[in-house]
């Protein structure tokens, strides 16, 4: 492995979490053990399936920079993607191991369409048409994402979740299928201002470059990093081996408004079971995901009924707000041994009318209020 592709590696198990993200990509074609190899780096998360092929030019070898970035760039790395996007159609087993150690089968990827990009390393010879170049477009697979790794570094140290990321992607190729002959005389700064600003393409504006210098980066509203670390210890409602896999999936849709959102209601229930509080459950819905949270804390003469009314407060929620989706948290605190409990659960169902939750929510209703609104994407100081 490359130090670039070990560093695309650190970035996209950090960002889209280890459990989702794979760089070793080889597989076995047959029962001979004939082996194929995917690009460098493959990205499984729901419905985002994202390719990533890696180069590295050797100044000692490669030769003259330009010459190179046709070679290995335009014609190599995009005929290794092309090459991937066959062997997920072609093969119905395409087992390699995430970095989290599990083996998973990522041919069940191919009903996604795939974000297709080359992320390259180079020094700063390279002319700026070709550092600034953004797409390579194949008749065959369509657009290429093209990044000097530093601009990929860059995206997502600032966009950061799973969802803006994807989202930034897809924007990307929009704005540059509205403004092929312009945006490649642009730094990838620039598409990343216009994003904060809006995801309007109809014009290039730039201005929009300044959002970057006065973004305020408020990355520890919402970074649930702490909480997702050791996930896997915590669900108790589905004990197989990769079940927690269903939740952590519903988190990473979760754009930095609703994750602020979630960490705000998290916090507030470990502050509640510490203090040994009662406090109705407090919730939220992303309209974004269509996926409800439930966060509930527990007094710990209760904690044996964790189970129960982890499950209740999910099912309720569930049905006021009409999902067919929901994830619950529940928490307490030991006094005694000064230790916090927490449990996760997921339920999915389709949402069908209820004569007893319709009773109980209309008698007795369990919960603090739930707003639906959706938050602002970015905050960027006026000048």
């Amino acid at each position: 492995m490359t130090e670039s592709e070990a560093h695309i590696a650190d970035l996209n198990s950090t960002y889209f979490f280890k459990e989702f993200s794979f760089s070793s990509t080889k597989f076995k074609q047959n029962e001979k053990g004939e082996e194929l190899e995917l690009a460098d780096n493959v990205v499984w998360l729901d419905d985002l399936l994202l390719i990533t092929q890696i180069k590295e030019r050797n100044k000692t070898n490669d030769g003259n920079i330009e010459n190179w970035f046709g070679r290995k760039i335009l014609r190599k790395a995009v005929k290794q993607i092309k090459d991937t996007i066959k062997y997920f159609e072609n093969y119905t087993d395409i087992s390699i191991e995430n970095e989290k150690g599990h083996i998973l089968n990522v041919s069940e990827a191919r009903k996604n369409t795939p974000i297709k990009l080359i992320a390259y390393s180079c020094d700063d010879s390279l002319s700026k048409k070709n550092r600034f170049l953004k797409f390579y477009q194949s008749q065959a697979v369509g657009f290429i994402h093209l990044f000097h790794i530093e601009d990929y570094n860059g995206m997502c140290n600032l966009l950061i979740t799973p969802f803006e990321i994807r989202d930034y992607l897809n924007f990307r190729e929009l704005l540059y299928s509205k403004h092929k002959d312009i945006l490649n005389i642009y730094p990838e700064q620039y598409i990343l201002g216009h994003y904060i600003e809006t995801t309007d393409v109809s014009e290039i504006n730039p201005n929009y470059i300044n959002n970057l210098k006065n973004l305020i980066h408020n990355e520890g509203e919402f970074d649930v990093s702490f909480i997702i670390e050791n996930f896997k210890e915590k669900i108790r409602l589905k004990p197989e081996k990769l079940e927690y896999y269903s939740i952590i999936k519903e988190i990473a849709k979760l754009n930095r408004s609703d994750l602020r959102a979630f960490k705000e209601r998290f916090k507030f229930v470990i502050d509640k079971a510490k203090n040994q509080e009662f406090s109705l459950p407090t919730r939220m819905t992303s309209l974004n995901s269509n996926c409800g949270f439930v966060f509930t804390v527990l007094e710990f003469k209760q904690s044996s009924k964790w189970k129960t009314a982890l499950t209740n407060f999910i099912e309720v929620h569930k049905y006021d707000q009409h999902l067919d989706k929901t994830i619950g948290m529940i928490v307490y605190y030991n006094p005694n041994d000064k230790y916090f409990d927490i449990n996760w659960g997921l339920i999915e169902f389709k949402w069908e009318f209820n004569k007893e939750f319709e009773k109980l929510l209309n008698d007795n209703f369990p919960f603090r209020p739930v707003k639906k609104e959706l938050g602002y994407r970015y905050f960027v100081k006026e000048e």
